[in-house]
């Protein structure tokens, strides 16, 4: 279809990469933030194989790793520090800051002439293509996206049914502390590895995010009291990590807790991803647990997949049918996986060990946890193999 003009609710990772994959094919853009900065949730997040494609594809891909930290394995270790699973990726992976992707985002999506307004909070949407704003301003446009998350707005005044699970099995608290010199030590300037420790139902995600931060996710179940609170309850995290004593007891001095909270982990499924003339993207769509690290990658994924699919239609709606028919299969694989594997909170350590092992020896269990971070997003090759992305200095 021939291209036209896009609004879009929401200034994170979906609803960036959707401006700029769309202002590469022709659209007009304007992004909508409603807080007065742009910011991430959270402090930092994996870049797999399949989110590293998409940046490639946007042509983002060197300023997004600057002074990221490659992962070269990921483990995971049981309460007495065994080592139960190793998974080496079939390429890159990055762990990088949430803020500094989306400041190189919207620094590309500007680049390329996308209006980003921060400040403008959104209340509502119209199938046939109008956004409205909490001043009133009804915004028309031949494409609506709604990117504003697992609160969002957008969906839920288009008329399209909701399900959302709260996952007795787990939430989690993040934050980033500054790596010891011992610990810079341990490992290459540029290379980790991701460590994710298993004590019971608690667990412990930690590695570095830069040469100087170190970034950890402390996730326990829901009915965890001390396990969630926050500050940190040190005495009762190092009861259950003994090994990990003078990390916990880092995070707990070292935090700035005013910018922490233990969040719970939660699944959005819709009974379609658009109407009419909008589309929801990212976890206003498919929020998932963080299990699989692919949360964010998904998004972009079907952020791009978004322009591809309307790039290849007719229309609008067309265009919207046929992104939804090609990317939700794997969608849906990846929130099923990711929640299989967050439901091992609650199992028995030996039964937790064994799967793990088990993974680990298992060629089809493998492809199952990685199939999403190995896949090639569309719109990352066109048919000569190069990549869809145009020069934007």
């Amino acid at each position: 279809m021939a291209a036209g003009h896009a609004e879009i609710a929401g200034a994170g990772f979906a609803g960036l990469v959707a401006a700029i994959a769309l202002a590469d094919r022709g659209w007009t853009v304007r992004v909508h933030e409603r807080t007065p900065f742009l910011r991430a949730e959270g402090f930092a997040l994996t870049i797999h194989s399949n989110g590293v494609k998409v940046l490639k594809a946007l042509g983002v891909f060197e300023p997004a790793v600057a002074g990221a930290m490659r992962i070269s394995r990921l483990e995971t270790r049981n309460a007495r520090n065994e080592t139960t699973l190793t998974l080496t990726p079939a390429s890159a992976l990055y762990r990088i800051s949430r803020q500094h992707l989306i400041a190189t985002l919207a620094e590309a999506a500007e680049r390329r002439g996308v209006e980003v307004l921060v400040d403008s909070p959104v209340v509502s949407a119209k199938p046939d293509g109008q956004l409205v704003l909490e001043n009133g301003q009804a915004c028309k446009a031949d494409l609506v996206i709604g990117a504003e998350g697992v609160n969002s707005r957008v969906r839920d005044t288009i008329g399209v049914r909701v399900r959302r699970i709260f996952l007795q099995a787990g939430g989690a608290c993040r934050m980033v502390i500054p790596r010891s010199d011992a610990e810079k030590t341990l490992e290459p300037e540029d290379e980790a590895v991701n460590h994710e420790y298993w004590s019971g139902t608690r667990r412990i995600i930690a590695n570095p995010c830069s040469r100087d931060d170190l970034y950890l996710a402390l996730s326990c179940r829901d009915a965890d009291a001390s396990g969630k609170r926050t500050p940190l309850d040190v005495p009762s995290w190092r009861e259950a990590f003994p090994h990990l004593a003078a990390v916990i007891e880092r995070v707990g001095r070292e935090t700035d807790w005013e910018r922490v909270l233990w969040a719970r982990f939660t699944i959005i499924q819709l009974s379609r991803w658009s109407a009419g003339r909008v589309a929801i993207v990212g976890d206003a769509a498919h929020s998932m647990p963080p299990d699989l690290g692919q949360g964010g990658g998904t998004a972009m994924m079907n952020a791009l997949a978004l322009a591809v699919a309307l790039a290849e239609s007719a229309d609008v709606e067309s265009g919207l049918s046929l992104w939804e028919h090609r990317e939700r299969p794997l969608t849906e694989h990846t929130q099923r996986v990711a929640r299989i594997y967050n439901h091992s909170t609650l199992w028995p350590e030996r039964v937790r060990t064994g799967v793990f092992k088990l993974i680990g020896r298992t060629a089809f269990l493998r492809e199952q946890v990685q199939r999403t971070s190995n896949h090639t997003p569309r719109g990352y090759q066109n048919e000569g193999g190069g990549y869809v992305s145009r020069s934007h200095a």
